[in-house]
Order: structure tokens, then sequence, then C-alpha cells
């Protein structure tokens, strides 16, 4: 008897744990409540999916987004992902997050077109949003001074700078205009490029660097040129090309000279008196644009993409193979259709590329040994290979000591081409085969040559 008693309970205890598992509730499609919580992502550009289109919705509804409803993260969604982040006081990093989608998604989100929603940044004022402008100045070179959120004397120079080449009133107020055309790099800042303001020594800005540029690329030296400054280097060169065109050489850049370096587009008084043409969010109307077509707004597209990286010859507002080309590059970042066309999805995008929006192939830090190259070096490549090549750089002279920082910008960019005009080889900016071929033989080192 008290054997079979033990039997008894050892069969239960062996059924105890499937009970148990048996009680828990099972993972099905008919319990749906029992699966594992899916984690909401964090979106940003590049991304497409169901999630993309309702963030879009809902951009939209607050009055931020006009673009295509299309599942797809681009320029535009950017733009408008970081205009509700500012107006509603949350970290701009144009990435929505937790803390954004949870905004977005509630009624108590402040809308574009609320009044007094974007209030006006002036001397005296300090924050995170002070802090954001001179970022953003300092991009376009109107400012050199620290970030630290103040709002003092140099920063009301650089807004100034920045109001004047804008064609806005230079009153040094960072207001809902000012912000706009600055963050947005869609108004008429520098007609399509090229400057609107006169320039002379001391200056600094976007449209002094789009200056320096139209001379290099005309071979008047600008190698020890400080990027973005009026500089006595970039007087001397202005000079030279005042005296070989017979024109008042004084150095400085007035509209006469500018009518001599962009014929085609500083073509009239009514072309001058046009200050402001809109934004990603009010937009005028372009011509599609494509290979043969020529004008100012062929100009505009062509600086637009030489600024960001895109475009490497003579913003001369011709469409031709090059800038074709340039076209088709742009698009393929941006996931758009390759077909080389400036149409309304690729004027939205090329409107608002800035000197760093250009995201090319990165070198990857992990490739540090010498032959260990598998593509070329350009704007936006990081690593310890742009260290190295910063370094020859400042060897030969064309940087300074300090410069070798591992991030290939404006100013490596900008030796790169001296360097490659200096060796009679082409000058795109981009340090590939005949560049590397150029530094083994100048240096006496051995670069493996890229092959992507």
């Amino acid at each position: 008897m008290m054997k079979r008693f033990l039997a008894v309970l050892l069969v239960l205890a062996l059924m105890a744990p499937a009970a148990a598992l048996a009680d828990e509730p099972a993972v099905t499609a008919a319990n749906p409540a029992a699966e594992t919580p899916v984690t909401v992502r964090t979106l940003t550009k590049g991304m497409k999916g169901e999630d993309v289109l309702a963030a879009q919705i809902r951009l939209a509804k607050y009055g931020y987004y006009n673009g295509p409803l299309d599942s797809s993260f681009g320029s535009v969604m950017l733009t408008a992902v970081k205009q509700f982040q500012r107006k509603n006081e949350l970290a701009v990093d144009g990435k929505i997050g937790p803390q954004t989608l949870a905004l977005l998604n509630s009624d108590n989100a402040v809308g574009k077109t609320d009044p007094d929603s974007e209030a006006t940044l002036s001397i005296g004022m300090n924050g995170e949003k002070v802090k954001e402008l001179q970022r953003a100045l300092r991009e376009t070179y109107y400012y050199t001074g620290t970030i630290d959120g103040i709002f003092g004397a140099e920063v009301l120079k650089a807004v100034k700078w920045f109001q004047a080449s804008a064609g806005l009133n230079a009153d040094g107020k960072a207001g809902p205009r000012t912000l706009d055309a600055l963050y947005n790099r869609t108004a008429r800042i520098f007609n399509g490029g090229i400057p609107v303001r006169s320039l002379s020594q001391g200056y600094r800005g976007y449209d002094v660097y789009v200056l320096q540029m139209k001379l290099a690329s005309l071979n008047y030296t600008l190698t020890y040129a400080k990027p973005g400054y009026y500089d006595s280097v970039t007087v001397a060169a202005v000079k030279a090309y005042q005296k070989d065109n017979g024109l008042k050489v004084d150095g400085a850049a007035g509209s006469v000279l500018r009518r001599y370096l962009w014929p085609t587009t500083v073509n009239n008084a009514e072309e001058e008196a046009k200050q402001y043409e809109g934004t990603v969010d009010d937009p005028f109307t372009e011509r599609t644009l494509k290979l043969g077509k020529s004008g100012n707004d062929v100009a505009s597209a062509q600086m637009k993409m030489k600024a960001a990286g895109y475009f490497f010859g003579a913003a001369d507002g011709v469409f031709g193979k090059d800038t074709k080309a340039a076209v088709i590059r742009v698009q393929k970042d941006y996931n758009l259709k390759q077909d080389g066309i400036i149409g309304p999805q690729t004027w939205a995008v090329i409107k608002s590329l800035n000197v760093s929006s250009a995201e090319p192939t990165v070198v990857d830090d992990d490739k540090t040994a010498v032959g260990a190259y598998t593509t070329k070096l350009r704007r936006g490549s990081r690593g310890t290979q742009v260290t190295k090549l910063q370094q020859q750089l400042i060897t030969l002279g064309y940087l300074e000591t300090g410069d070798a920082d591992g991030k290939f910008g404006p100013k490596t960019a900008w030796a790169v081409m001296q360097f490659q005009k200096d060796q009679g080889i082409n000058v795109d900016g981009v340090a590939g085969y005949q560049t590397f071929v150029a530094l083994n033989e100048v240096l006496g080192v051995q670069w493996d040559v890229p092959v992507g």
C-alpha cells in the first residue's frame, strides 16, 4: 500500500511543472496579448516604412510637412522634423525618437502657424536656441567664436553679415524670416550661390567662400586663403583678376566684378532686386532642368551641388554632362529616380543642400594599414586615412599644423584642389587614383591607390 501511495506522489510531482506551464497563456495568433511588445524604432533620414508615413501625416497635420506622402524619410521631411523640434523646444537632431514621437502623436504640440511660436533671438539672450544659431552661422563661415549659447557682439555681427548676404534687413535680430533662411538654406541667400552683397577685405560668409571657389576654378592662386574669410590672399586674387580683365584694381568684389565672374546669372536690375524667393515650406515654381538647358536656375543648382560636394565644374549656368552626372549622384544618395533631370522632387533636395549635407562613402576607421585603400576620399569621409592625407598636405604646405583632424571637410577639399591644380591633374577636390599617384611621386611615400 505504501509503495502504491509513493508511486502516486511521484506521478503528481512529475506532472506539476507541466501543469504550471499549462497555466501560462500561450503565445498564439488567438492570444495577441501574450506576444512580446514591438519596440518602436527611432526614425532617421533614409528610412522607409509605414511608421515613416504615419509621421509624415502628423507633421503635415501640424503644418510642417508638405512633401509627398511616400513613406520615405527624405530631405524635406528632415527639415520638417527639425522645425517641429525647434518650435516645440525639443533637442533639434532631426530624428523622431521617443520624445519627439510622443509629442507628435499628441494634441498638445505647437503647430507651425501658431503665433509667437518662433521667438526672435537678439543680443543679450542666451540658451539652447542661441547655441543652435551659433552652430548654423559657424557652418556657413559667418561666425568663428565658441558655441556658448550667449548672443554677444560677435554673434550680432555674424547675424548682420548673414542677413546682408541673404538680402534681408540687416538689423542683427534673428527673427522667423532670418532663422528660416539660415536653417532651411532655401532663401535666395546668394542668388543661387552667387554673392548679392559687395564683398571686401575682412568679410566672412559662405558667399566669400563661393567667390574664392570661383577664382580658384579660373586658376587664380588661393592656396593659403582661409575658406569663407576675405583675407589678404583673397584680395590679391581679386586684384589679379581685375587687372587681367581691365577692371578697376581695388581688391573688392562689387557688382561689376560679379557680372564678369557670373555673366549668365547676375544680369539686370530686376534680378538684383529679387531678395527672397521662398522656402521649402513656401516654394516658388521652378522649371524642369535637363541636359542642354541654361540660365540662372541651372547656375543655382550647380552652386548648391558644388557646395555639397556633388558637382566639381564651373557654375556657368549651362546644363552639360558634368551637371547631369552630379544630379544623378544627388538622386542616388536621396533615393530618387536616377534620370539626371531636376524635377520637383530633385529640386526639393538640391534646395536643402548645404556645405555639410553631402553624405558620400565614409572610409572605415578600421582600415589603418598602408595599402588598405579600396575607396576614394572625399567630402564627408572620416578616419585615420583622412588624417594621413591631411598630414601629407600639411607637409607640403597646403594645410596648417593642427588641421589633421581626420574629417574631410571644406578646408581639406580646398587643399586637395590646390595640390591637384599644382600637379596638373583633374581638379575635383576628391583624393582618388591620380591624386595618390602624385603624392607618391612628390613625397616618396607609398599609398596604394583606390580601386573604387
